[in-house]
């Protein structure tokens, strides 16, 4: 009896958590996960977070200034990713609320009364009603997949449909090409294949930016709950802290790539 109390004290049973989330309702064709109700809390975070901005006055108070610096940082930072200032002053509402959005899904489950809220089934089980969103992937692959639509949006708007569709397809330089010789021609064919190459890529942007992002965050996740099972004091609280890190970092990561992104997409070819 007293090894099993020392054990109960020692360590925490907690389960391996799965890939997939749980789903504990249904709304038509969409089910609602508990990854889906901590987006659910970060919109609601935003919201707030947005009517709290809407009231900043002319004459800024001290949180109203801190919250000044923080964009001013992130509107430099964007401007070095882009290479210009104008670019990251046009860009940096759209990457800023990535990174802010990331910051915030990332290290919003590790808060203590954020994950005391459980969820009972019929059969006995338990469920945590606030999962993190960017474990699960179609969490990441959604946001990704929305980054890499919104970034031939911007290249389009940039450079025009046609130029910035000659750079996938193109048969103008193909053209060009064999009016200037049937060698030109031929490595104009060469372009043109490379060209759609560049359509696999920007597919596979898609797959790596929700890869990377889900990887680390479930990674961490499981490697906490191993850290529990194990040791209930110190290490895990020592690992949190890395978690913290990881979380930052990632984001940061995830919204440099989006602001690179954008930068080869609205820059315009020299013919």
């Amino acid at each position: 009896m007293q090894i099993e109390r020392l054990n109960s004290f020692l360590h925490v049973n907690e389960e391996i958590p799965q890939i997939s989330s749980f789903v504990f309702a249904k709304v038509g064709p969409f089910s609602i996960a508990n990854t889906t109700t901590t987006i659910f809390l970060i919109t609601l975070i935003f919201i707030v977070g947005a009517f709290f901005v809407h009231r900043f006055k002319l004459k800024p108070s001290k949180v109203q200034h801190v919250f000044e610096m923080l964009y001013e940082t992130i509107e430099g930072f964007v401007a070095q990713l882009v290479g210009s200032k104008e670019k990251g002053e046009a860009v940096t509402p759209y990457v800023g609320a990535i990174m802010v959005y990331l910051l915030i899904a990332n290290l919003l489950p590790m808060f203590p009364f954020i994950s005391s809220f459980y969820l009972h089934t019929g059969s006995g089980e338990e469920f945590p009603l606030f999962r993190g969103a960017t474990t699960d992937f179609n969490t990441t692959f959604g946001l990704a997949l929305a980054v890499i639509i919104f970034m031939q949006f911007f290249g389009v708007k940039e450079q025009g449909f046609f130029n910035y569709i000659s750079h996938f397809l193109q048969f103008k330089h193909v053209y060009r090409g064999f009016k200037k010789g049937i060698g030109e021609g031929f490595i104009s064919i060469i372009g043109f294949f490379v060209g759609l190459i560049e359509i696999i890529s920007e597919l596979a942007k898609i797959i790596s930016l929700s890869l990377r992002l889900f990887g680390n965050m479930f990674a961490h996740e499981v490697l906490t709950i191993i850290l529990l099972s194990a040791f209930a004091y110190f290490v895990p609280a020592l690992w949190m802290g890395m978690g913290v890190l990881v979380g930052v970092v990632q984001a940061i990561v995830f919204a440099s790539l989006v602001g690179v992104y954008y930068s080869m997409a609205t820059k315009k070819e020299e013919h």
